[in-house]
């Protein structure tokens, strides 16, 4: 339950700081969403909405809510190659480590 979390709300968040700082695309954007006329959008709903669709995208290339994936290689890789090669000490490879 806690992995969405922080992600979710960090982007929520971001997304109001910037519509409270662009009182234009916050305009349209409400312009927009009006024109669905239930409380309870369906998701249907809410994919016909090109102008929402421009605002999320932005808001996450702007602020992506997670900034740093470390990852750590668990073994080497081999690399098979085509020509066998020799390394710096002379021995001929077959693959790259």
């Amino acid at each position: 339950m806690m992995l969405g979390h922080e992600t979710t709300s960090s982007a929520a968040t971001w997304s109001l700081m910037s519509l409270a700082q662009h009182p234009d695309v916050q305009s349209k954007l409400r312009e927009e969403l009006l024109q669905i006329s239930t409380g309870t959008p369906t998701m249907d709903d809410l994919t016909s909405l090109p102008y929402l669709d421009a605002v999320v995208r932005e808001t996450l290339r702007l602020n992506t809510p997670v900034t740093v994936v470390s990852k750590i290689a668990m073994k080497d890789d081999m690399v098979p190659v085509d020509i066998p090669f020799s390394d710096n000490k002379g021995n001929t490879r077959h693959t790259i480590e």
